[in-house]
């Protein structure tokens, strides 16, 4: 009672020191608190349910951005059983390291509006982080929780006084929610449940906080939508609201006690478990490095050199990064470049720094400095760094070098696409490998050829400039294609053709190729062949890969893991890359190839449908259903008809020694191919 009078006081005093002047939540106060590189310019487009403030032009990002938020508005609402009163204002920033010098929100935590103040921020910031799909599930993400967050405590002093006084609901119950409406039932919830259930730490799982208790919540909504069906969330939702007790409203929505559905959840996942310890194994503590770092540090890249002799490694504890080159033969460390700083309340990128060698001396890095992508290479020998910017790029994701360290392919991001750059590793010249919508990932040189091959979620081989794809209608499947430095054909050649996340290739011949894949529903690695149209499994571990670097010819396999939320590395020596495992998939997968091939079915039957029976059919779809899956053998089946066998063709080797680009020599044959025009 005493904690209770005095917040009531607290905010009595609060009332009569805040200024009616401030009528308005749009009219936000920008401070001078953080380091600032660059001024904001902000402008913005007004949607039915959204405002969106962009700067630099990026108007096109933004219109995007809009009408995918509004297309998912409705279905948003309708799995939370809940609508805002108020519109959402979107700022979105071309990347995290611009979001890190914006000042909005902070000298101001309290907004009026018609008299009432309002403790809830009525705004949410997206940076954009360099991928379309990313971009898609940040949008849901950061919409989806502000929604849920003001459903439960409300938006003004009456409602805020409501829920501190009344409700105490768990830190998983809200959290879990957001990320299960923005992202459904992904592979890191997957990996995360299997290990919690696999370690008997079940009765502790309602207890965790931060990211731990935020998957553990959305594993617990999926299995709500998977037994239940979704209705159930927004029931559950809106009787918490009423009940302010997560374990009531469960009650009276499912007829179940609460204790008696977090068993079932349990059983429900021990099942999943013990189907894949049949067939997957776990992580060797041998092969795992024995590191010193915070828990709060991530692994973003490691490269093994090419003569097998050191493991070059990137890590990012809460924004201040380090790169490091280990000896793999007496496990000697040397740092070779620290920058930035720690940050408390602030989104990191964790994707940085991005390493990759040059050659067997020379390691190459890409980080942000002083608000800017910098790149720099490291001799191993003299010690020296020569640094150079990237300041035409927003966001870059991946580099890798060609056999000699002449020239370096990367995947970055320019006024809100992704596409592929050749740039010189010497020079400051840089020539644009594709240009539109799609998702172009993780490219490296094909041994021998003039080829690149890399990931991508493209539906289509053609690399049209002026083709146009709303966000909503990006696949979140991706295959391998290979580019070819030389063509003059507008094409790419497809690789692999399969119903899943395809990334990270690395190919042993222009026929060959290595690749993380969650093909099965755990990421591993894979080999395809494409002269035989044959992929096979080359590990079959439990927890899947988040990045890894293959040293074929030295046959070291290195990889960061993730065990209880922490990252992992592992190293494998003399490992075998002819491997052939065979792995049923998980129910996760099951369930989401044979949906795709039930909506390529429907999609096909309603070709042939009249009105009358198209209309039914929708308003039989409409229906909220508890299960849908297909057979096993039906997913086997689809997955075989969707291989793709597409045959190499010999081209000449391209020169990397004298690379000559386009704007030094035939600048007017291709005078899109570079943006520095």
């Amino acid at each position: 009672m005493r904690f209770s009078a005095r917040f009531l006081v607290s905010a009595l005093v609060l009332l009569y020191l805040i200024p009616e002047a401030a009528a308005q939540r749009a009219n936000e106060v920008f401070g001078k608190n953080r380091i600032q590189y660059r001024s904001f310019d902000w402008v913005y487009l007004s949607g039915e349910n959204f405002d969106v403030y962009y700067y630099d032009g990026r108007r096109a990002v933004a219109t995007e951005a809009l009408q995918y938020l509004e297309s998912e508005f409705d279905r948003i609402t309708d799995l939370i059983g809940y609508a805002p009163y108020y519109k959402a204002r979107i700022f979105l920033y071309n990347s995290l390291a611009d979001q890190r010098q914006s000042n909005v929100g902070l000298n101001r935590t309290e907004y009026t509006v018609n008299g009432e103040i309002e403790f809830v921020k009525p705004y949410i910031e997206v940076s954009y982080p360099g991928t379309s799909q990313e971009f898609k599930r940040e949008l849901l993400y950061k919409v989806s929780d502000l929604m849920i967050n003001e459903m439960m405590y409300g938006g003004n002093l009456k409602e805020i006084f409501q829920s501190a006084l009344l409700m105490n609901l768990s830190e998983w119950f809200v959290s879990g929610a957001s990320e299960y409406v923005a992202k459904g039932w992904t592979s890191e919830m997957d990996d995360y449940v299997r290990e919690i259930v696999r370690s008997k730490r079940v009765n502790k799982i309602f207890r965790l906080t931060g990211r731990e208790a935020a998957v553990v919540g959305q594993s617990f909504w999926n299995f709500i939508a998977e037994k239940y069906g979704k209705s159930s969330i927004s029931n559950i939702l809106n009787y918490t609201r009423i009940t302010r007790k997560e374990e009531q409203s469960v009650l009276i929505t499912l007829g179940v006690s609460y204790k008696q559905v977090i068993k079932e959840w349990q059983q429900y996942y021990s099942e999943m478990e013990a189907q894949v310890s049949k067939s997957y194994i776990n992580h060797p503590d041998s092969t795992k490095l024995r590191l010193r770092h915070n828990s709060t540090t991530q692994f973003t890249t490691l490269k093994v050199s090419p003569d097998g002799k050191y493991l070059a490694y990137a890590e990012n504890d809460r924004g201040r990064y380090i790169v490091k080159v280990r000896s793999l033969e007496n496990g000697k460390e040397t740092t070779i470049l620290t920058h930035g700083s720690k940050v408390i309340a602030q989104e990191v990128d964790y994707r940085l720094p991005i390493i990759g060698w040059s050659d067997a001396s020379t390691l190459g890095v890409i980080a942000v400095r002083n608000g800017e992508y910098t790149f720099w290479l490291y001799d191993m020998n003299s010690h020296t760094k020569l640094p150079r910017e990237l300041d035409k790029f927003n966001n870059v994701r991946s580099i890798s070098f060609s056999s000699n360290g002449r020239l370096a392919v990367l995947s970055a991001d320019y006024e809100g696409k992704n596409d592929l750059y050749l740039i010189s590793s010497r020079r400051d010249r840089i020539r644009r490998l594709t240009n539109d919508p799609y998702d172009d990932l993780d490219p490296t040189f094909i041994p021998n050829t003039n080829k690149i091959v890399f990931s991508s979620n493209r539906t289509t081989d053609s690399l049209n400039t002026k083709l146009k794809v709303p966000l909503s209608s990006l696949s979140e499947n991706y295959s391998l294609y290979a580019f070819d430095l030389d063509t003059t054909k507008t094409r790419v050649q497809r690789i692999t053709n399969t119903v899943s996340k395809d990334f990270s290739p690395l190919a042993l011949n222009n026929n060959v190729f290595y690749y993380l894949s969650d093909q099965r529903g755990i990421v591993n690695l894979f080999k395809f062949d494409r002269s035989t149209g044959i992929y096979t499994q080359i590990t079959n571990f439990s927890s899947g890969i988040r990045n890894y670097d293959l040293n074929i010819p030295r046959s070291t396999l290195a990889m960061v893991t993730n065990s209880k939320m922490q990252d992992e590395i592992h190293v494998h020596r003399g490992f075998n890359t002819n491997r052939q495992i065979f792995t049923p998939s998980t129910r996760r997968k099951e369930l989401q190839q044979s949906r795709i091939i039930r909506e390529k079915r429907q999609q096909q039957e309603s070709k042939n449908m009249s009105l009358k029976d198209l209309i039914n059919s929708r308003l039989e779809k409409s229906q909220d259903s508890v299960k849908q899956a297909d057979s096993l053998n039906t997913n086997q089946a689809g997955e075989q008809q969707l291989q793709d066998s597409t045959k190499a063709k010999s081209v000449p080797t391209v020169n990397t020694d004298n690379y000559v680009f386009e704007d030094e020599a035939v600048k007017q044959t291709q005078p899109s191919e570079s943006f520095l025009n």
